[in-house]
């Protein structure tokens, strides 16, 4: 009995050692296949490093954009927009036409800071004149025309040469004969007829005059208008 007995725990004790070398090797084999830990789990001891993501350009720019909106900060082409900004043409042109009222959009009446504002354009002051009477030439916009001042007022338009003309088409080049037929009784020619002055019947421009300067041989050479006081003298500021 007791040899048996032996025998029997010695075959026990050969099984135990097998099946723990059979689990030991299970287990073995299960760590390589899975990565297992017998005294933790892989989130106790495994740390996940981070994906490293290289931006796109494009990603980068939206970033940039979103951070230059955000912070307030606005680029030179956003303040001052990306188109060049241009000088608009003069409102006064060769285009325009003498009136009893003035040139084209300059007045008689105007201030200079008025007129320039109408001509869009800047008027340039004579060398020859007086603090009190000072002729001006737009900078551009209107050949041969320039602008009697007095006391700071538009009150008298000169058109020395170039194509402008009244409104009727009467300009440098016209004749006397052509004019007095066009008016009739409402010019008056000089005793010397070197000049002929339009007379206005309506009211409002019957103190103002259009007045045209003759050659001998009766050809216009130059225009003006103006009111009749300051538009008389052939030559302007000549008595200021």
């Amino acid at each position: 009995m007791r040899a048996t007995s032996r025998g029997d725990e010695a075959k026990m004790t050969h099984r135990t050692i097998d099946t723990k070398k059979f689990l030991g090797l299970a287990c073995a084999l299960a760590l390589v296949a899975s990565g297992c830990s017998l005294s933790s789990t892989a989130s106790d001891t495994t740390t996940t490093l981070p994906s490293v993501t290289t931006p796109s350009s494009t990603d980068t720019a939206a970033a940039d954009s979103s951070a230059s909106t955000s912070s307030g900060v606005q680029s030179a082409a956003e303040r001052y927009g990306t188109e060049t900004e241009t000088t608009a043409p003069p409102t006064l042109t060769n285009a325009d036409t003498i009136t009893t009222a003035g040139l084209g959009p300059v007045r008689i009446g105007q201030t200079l800071d008025e007129a320039q504002e109408a001509a869009g354009v800047t008027f340039n002051a004579a060398s020859t004149g007086s603090e009190k009477c000072q002729y001006y030439t737009p900078a551009a916009g209107a050949t041969g025309a320039s602008f009697m001042v007095v006391n700071g007022e538009v009150v008298r338009v000169d058109i020395s040469s170039g194509p402008i003309t009244t409104k009727s088409g009467y300009g440098i080049g016209s004749t006397k004969d052509e004019i007095k037929a066009a008016f009739g009784s409402k010019i008056q020619e000089s005793s010397t007829s070197d000049s002929l002055t339009f007379v206005p019947v309506t009211d409002g421009d019957n103190l103002m005059r259009v007045i045209w300067e003759l050659d001998s041989s009766g050809a216009v050479t130059s225009l003006r208008v103006g009111r009749t006081s300051d538009v008389t003298p052939k030559i302007g500021c000549s008595t200021s």
